[in-house]
Formats: C-alpha cells, structure tokens, sequence
C-alpha cells in the first residue's frame, strides 16, 4: 500500500466532511489535472488559511457594493429632482413668453389706432418671434415630463484587468479556484500595498504559476497601459445673479445636479428662478 493510500485512509471522517462541504472531492472524481488534487486534510488546512482572507475580502465585496448601491440611490434622486427642476424653469419661460405675446398684441393694437406703421412692422416681427419662443418652451416642457431618467455612466473596466479576464474565463465559473485566487490576490495587496494595475496582475500571474504550474506555468500576461486625462472648465461671474447669492438649498441642488453631471453651475444659476 502506498504512503498516499495510507495518510488519505488516515484522515477522520470529520474533516473529509468538512473538506467536502467546502468543495474538495475524492481522487477518482477530481476532473482537473491530476497534479492540482490535494487530500482532504491538506485542502482543509489550506482552506482554513485562506478562510480568513476570504471573509476579509468579502467583507470589502459587501462595502463597495453597498456604496455603489447608495450612489446609484443618490443619483436617481438627483436626476428626479433635476427633472422637476428643469421642468419648472421651461414652464416659467413659457409663461412669461405668453405674458410678452400679450404685450406685443396690445403695443401693436395701439400703433395700429395711431397708425403708425412701421412700428406695427417691428411689432409683427417680435410677435412672430415672441410665439416662436413659446412654442419651443411648451416642447421643452412636454418633453422633459416626458424624458426618462438618465441613467448613470457605468464606469470602465480597467483594460488590463479585462485582458486578464478574458485570458483567465475559469474566473468566476470554477467556484474553488476562483476562491483560492481571491485569497492569493489579497494577501498580495497586503504583502505588496504599492502594487497596481498591470503590475499587480503580473505579480499575482507570476504566483500562480507557482502555485499551479501545471495550469498556469506557462503564461505570461502582456503589460498594457492606457493613458487618460480629464480636464475641469470653469467660469465665474460677479453678476447679482450668482451661485453664492443663490439660497441654501438651492445650493444644495446644485450641487447635487453638478456632482451628477446633470447640468454645469452656470447652467442652474441662469435657469433659477430669481424671482
């Protein structure tokens, strides 16, 4: 009998049910390669490694995945409380565009009874543009109630680590081992704090191959780097009519819209309804 046959018949039926609770299975119905299988006793002990990071890790999981949810929370509210704002300024706009018409209807009647004619030229030409004016306003207004929420930017994937997924497609299908790679890549951060990017995704390439040379001996992640830039515009005006002359919570809800680049400030500051 075998020194293998002998330490896999010693291990105790408690911890080969703990083994096979956490995913390990017997020699004959491992379907990967031959060298990745581990006994029962050994899988556990590496498990109970590993456990600790995986918790950690999940743990962080769970944080950024309850701050994403807050943030899509926050702009959602936004985009609503922008849509009411928008609305309420077109509505304002056309409602003084029909106050003009009705001006301009009145100035025109009397240049007509004082038969001046040429004003009743000039106030033609402000009529038809007055209702112009309000046409479009009255769109705006229908179509803003109209408008679906706009939805917010997903942010992209770094290209490096969507290369590295698509090399690697057992990620997140083969449960063990993607879970044995998440434990490997935490300690790296922890080992490693100044690591990222492409070069940590070497590094942890260069791990695995180690750790499972028959699987990953032979790859090499090629290193890619990709260059962005952002750039702010801003402009300040010294008019009456400013941002910090708006109220507070008018404040507030522009910063809100600006945070969720719904609008820019000068954009909230025109549209505010000063009056």
């Amino acid at each position: 009998m075998s020194e293998e046959s002998v330490t896999s018949n010693e291990v105790s039926p408690e911890v080969q049910h703990e083994a096979e609770s956490q995913g390990w299975v017997p020699k004959e119905r491992f379907r990967g390669n031959e060298s990745d299988w581990v006994d029962a006793d050994t899988f556990v002990k590496r498990g109970r490694e590993i456990l600790p990071i995986l918790r950690k890790n999940n743990e962080n999981l769970i944080k950024d995945l309850q701050a994403t949810k807050d943030q899509l929370k926050d702009f959602r509210e936004a985009a609503e409380e922008f849509k009411k704002f928008q609305r309420e300024s077109y509505e304002r706009k056309a409602q003084e565009y029909e106050s003009q018409i009705r001006e301009i209807k009145e100035s025109r009647a009397q240049a007509i009874s004082d038969g001046d004619g040429q004003k009743v030229n000039a106030l033609d030409d402000a009529l038809d543009q007055a209702k112009e004016n309000f046409k479009e306003a009255k769109q705006f207004v229908k179509d803003v109630v109209s408008a679906k929420d706009p939805e917010p930017t997903p942010e992209a994937i770094d290209p490096g680590l969507q290369a590295w997924l698509d090399r690697n497609t057992w990620f997140g299908q083969d449960k063990r081992l993607t879970g044995m790679v998440n434990g490997i890549g935490e300690s790296l951060r922890l080992e490693f704090p100044l690591l990222k990017g492409q070069a940590f995704l070497d590094k942890l390439d260069e791990v695995l191959a180690e750790e499972f040379p028959n699987k990953f001996g032979k790859k090499q992640s090629p290193s890619s780097r990709v260059e962005s830039g952002s750039g702010r515009q801003s402009r300040s005006g010294s008019n009456t009519q400013s941002y910090d002359n708006l109220p507070p919570e008018a404040k507030s809800a522009c910063d809100r819209f600006v945070k969720q680049k719904l609008m820019t400030r000068e954009q909230y500051v025109a549209d505010f309804d000063w009056t």
